[in-house]
């Protein structure tokens, strides 16, 4: 087997590697988007509840258990921040990978690139070979 066909299978091997990382990161940044949309939502759900209560006379009995139902979606939107955090870091890292792989990927094409380089050079060395040795012949043949 030739160089470039060797080197073929190892840029196709790592294309399917570079795809697979990529579509991993789509869903990483999805993930993120997601969990923004979602910390978006509580915020807008605690900052109503907020508003309501100060429109609603309420009675102490019932201004504690309100608070305390706030304080629980306030712990929940620092819970889901930082689920935003940890998944914007999963997908920092995932981009680090596809960018390795993009990277090793564009090697493994410039090594294949090289080798068919150096196979058309040796292809051409024979046939030229093969010219001089048939133009040599002629040329004896014509004299005798």
């Amino acid at each position: 087997m030739k160089k470039t066909k060797r080197a073929q299978l190892l840029v196709d091997i790592a294309k399917r590697k570079e795809e697979v990382i990529a579509r991993q990161l789509a869903g990483d940044r999805a993930k993120v988007e997601q969990d923004k949309s979602k910390l978006e939502e509580l915020k807008e759900y605690a900052g109503q509840y907020e508003s309501e209560r100060n429109l609603l006379g309420l009675s102490a009995y019932l201004t504690t258990n309100y608070q305390h139902f706030v304080d629980r979606v306030q712990q929940a939107i620092k819970q889901q921040e930082a689920a935003i955090g940890r998944s914007q870091q999963q997908a920092d890292m995932t981009m680090r990978q596809w960018v390795e792989a993009k990277t090793n990927t564009k090697s493994m094409d410039w090594l294949k690139n090289k080798y068919h380089t150096q196979e058309l050079l040796v292809e051409d060395k024979r046939e030229q070979r093969q010219s001089d040795e048939f133009a040599m012949r002629r040329f004896r043949d014509n004299i005798r």
